[in-house]
């Protein structure tokens, strides 16, 4: 039998819910009455984030959690955001995916820098940590 906690994380990997309250009634639907308090802290022990004004789920498909992807100046940057120490997997995994149009990167501590030749690059790399991402 599947816990509320289960279907919550089902529900955050494969809809776009912009609030806590949503996912409430949501959970409500399918049987599971939950209060909000509650499922802000499943959202935090999961690690899930805001990512273009929905909860997302960390990608960690490489060792590493994505927390956001970030677009700015047209598309031509693009800012990824992990935990402390996991910027140099990231930036090495943007590198290695051989995404037409990658110019290069820079990583930080938890933060990577990707320069890009401009918006279409920029979905592809959100597309490599299948996180949306907003131009």
């Amino acid at each position: 039998m599947s816990t509320w906690k289960e279907h919550l994380r089902d529900l955050v990997a494969s809809r776009r819910f912009r609030t806590q309250r949503d996912l409430v009634i949501s959970l409500a639907s399918r049987g599971f009455e939950v209060h909000q308090g509650s499922v802000s802290r499943e959202l935090q022990r999961l690690g899930a984030t805001k990512v273009m004004g929905a909860y997302a789920l960390p990608d960690e498909s490489l060792g590493a959690p994505v927390h956001a992807v970030h677009v700015t100046s047209g598309g031509c940057l693009v800012v990824l955001r992990t935990d402390p120490a996991f910027a140099s997997v990231l930036g090495q995994a943007v590198d290695d995916a051989g995404i037409s149009g990658v110019l290069g990167t820079i990583a930080g501590d938890d933060t990577v820098f990707v320069a890009t030749t401009g918006p279409e690059t920029a979905r592809a790399i959100g597309g490599l940590f299948d996180l949306p991402v907003e131009i």
